[in-house]
């Protein structure tokens, strides 16, 4: 009997969980709301006013969303090609190994990769070096301490969140259904629109949505790749720390930041529930 009411009760299991989270993710969220309305001239929404008013926060703001947006749809699509070849073109005993290959990544540091990508994509970087040895001519690829640059680095880091969230979806796909299709007559593309496709897709819109949250929030990447010339707002967000220690402007930022990307995100977990609603009908 005690071991049946623990089953149907998951109170016991859930509230460390619950505790856990209100300490460390929940209570440091209100306080920063509260830093965020708080300035000198009392409680209020001043802090959000001048932010709105100052036009290098404000771009700063689009920045971020374009970087974030440009490298998360870049993974996206590369997350489909990798995903869909791992689980349908590699047998099972050698999945492993790429899927290694894609988290091996993981292990090192994300600002360690950001300099060893400078080394690679600088003026007299590796590429520029391969140029020069094929071609012969020394050429500046100009393409460091830009956006594009940006983009690049966390493109490469969102792809592998996208990819194995859809790897997750499609190796559960049942390969019998598959293969009923194609006995039927199905053809390779009829396959993919009509089974792969929406079975994968609240896999692909988990990777995308984590990948949108690491893209937009980030400083690292923009910071050693872009160069920091055109900031995001992560980046302006740590120079008032660094700067004035203004913590009610830097809880602004952060609270906007925040903001955004529940603002973008939500209508992509909306569109998620309904296709895994719809595949469970």
């Amino acid at each position: 009997m005690v071991g049946s009411s623990n089953i149907t009760n998951p109170w016991p299991f859930l509230l460390p969980a619950l505790m856990l989270s209100c300490l460390f993710f929940l209570l440091p969220t209100i306080n920063m709301i509260f830093l965020s309305l708080t300035s000198e001239s009392g409680i209020g929404f001043g802090n959000f006013r001048d932010f709105f008013a100052t036009p290098h926060l404000t771009q700063a703001l689009m920045r971020s969303l374009l970087v974030a947006l440009f490298s998360t749809v870049i993974a996206g699509f590369v997350a489909w090609p990798l995903a869909y070849f791992i689980v349908f073109c590699v047998k099972e005993k050698w999945r492993p190994l790429f899927l290694l290959a894609i988290l091996a990544p993981f292990w090192t540091s994300f600002t360690i990769r950001a300099f060893s990508w400078q080394l690679v994509l600088s003026d007299n970087g590796v590429i520029a070096w391969l140029i020069e040895q094929l071609t012969g001519l020394s050429i500046a690829l100009g393409f460091l301490y830009t956006m594009k640059a940006s983009v690049f680095g966390l493109a490469l880091f969102g792809s592998m969140l996208c990819t194995f969230t859809l790897y997750g979806a499609l190796v559960s796909i049942d390969k019998k259904v598959i293969e009923a299709a194609s006995t039927l007559g199905a053809k390779p593309l009829q396959i993919f629109r009509d089974i792969i496709l929406p079975l994968g897709l609240p896999g692909w819109l988990a990777g995308i949505v984590l990948s949108f949250i690491v893209c937009i929030g980030d400083y690292a990447v923009p910071t050693l790749l872009g160069g920091g010339l055109k900031p995001v707002l992560a980046q302006i967000m740590l120079s008032v720390l660094k700067g004035t220690y203004n913590l009610s402007q830097a809880a602004t930022i952060a609270t906007i930041l925040a903001t955004t990307v529940i603002i973008c995100a939500a209508p992509l977990v909306l569109l998620r529930h309904i296709f895994r609603r719809s595949i469970l009908a």
